[in-house]
């Protein structure tokens, strides 16, 4: 199987999982996952590659990542948005065909469209409804996540015959192939050339390859894997950072340290000894 990211834990009993998301460059290394998801931007700008395509998100954007899109994002400085998860199991409770339904991945309030309109009006009611509580908020959270499906479906979907073959592009399989072999032996030291051999290809033909698809150079990639690792470890042991270092395959301080702030903003002393909590891409199972 390639590689995956766990499945959507919704929030506090509603049907989906939901969050007012501010972070300050943050990078969420390219992954794909079986859950639909929606970014809508309300401050700041982020970059985003999803299947190849590079997107420039700014206030008022809303982004769409179908389920096993391999996508990546960047914040460029601070930002603020509204990020909604919503499992294929919640589709498919209304539409049979929900796996195979595939979504326009950016939609602009620069097009003046009343299905834009409605989109943003839902989203923004849902905040509301999760910042405030009210008694009975789920209901009108839940009816809100409906409406904003209803006009997503009708404005902006195709039952798309070529999302299978979206996921069998060769080019995409040997991407997820070689996530897959990093998640694997990422403990180990690992180059760009092995990199290249496992694909049988050319280190110059792998790099253009890599990049396209994931937005990153493959030395990023592993080294945002290594650094997640070591961040999970990090909260969860009191052992020094040099051992979670060598465990997690990471020999270079420098790289590490830029790594790390890249990622989560500080310095990993510094989280541990505040004891602070990071928005953080999620590790796999």
């Amino acid at each position: 199987m390639p590689y995956q990211y766990e499945k959507v834990r919704e929030t506090n009993g509603l049907p989906a999982k939901f969050m007012l998301s501010q972070c300050t460059d943050l990078t969420i290394p390219a992954h794909w996952h079986d859950y639909l998801e929606v970014l809508y931007m309300m401050e700041g700008e982020l970059t985003a590659v999803v299947q190849a395509g590079s997107y420039l998100l700014t206030p008022g954007d809303l982004m769409i990542i179908n389920s096993k899109e391999l996508h990546m994002t960047r914040a460029n400085g601070s930002v603020s948005y509204i990020l909604l998860q919503i499992s294929a199991e919640q589709l498919q409770n209304f539409l049979p065909s929900g796996t195979n339904l595939h979504f326009q991945t950016m939609i602009s309030p620069r097009a003046h469209t009343e299905g834009f309109s409605n989109l943003r009006l839902c989203l923004e009611q849902m905040l509301d409804a999760y910042t405030y509580q009210e008694n009975g908020y789920q209901f009108f959270f839940a009816a809100n996540l409906y409406e904003f499906l209803y006009h997503l479906y009708k404005n902006y979907c195709s039952l798309s015959p070529a999302a299978p073959e979206i996921r069998t592009n060769r080019d995409l399989e040997r991407v997820t192939q070689v996530m897959d072999w990093v998640r694997d032996h990422f403990q180990k030291p690992l180059t760009l050339d092995d990199a290249a051999a496992s694909l049988a290809v050319s280190r110059e033909y792998f790099c253009r390859l890599f990049k396209r698809y994931t937005g990153q150079t493959f030395l990023e990639y592993l080294n945002s894997v290594r650094t997640m690792h070591l961040y999970d470890d990090l909260k969860n042991t009191d052992e020094s950072i040099t051992v979670l270092m060598e465990r997690n395959g990471i020999s270079n301080y420098k790289v590490f340290m830029r790594t790390f702030k890249k990622l989560y903003g500080d310095t990993p002393q510094r989280i541990r000894s505040g004891n602070r909590e990071y928005f953080s891409p999620e590790l796999p199972s």
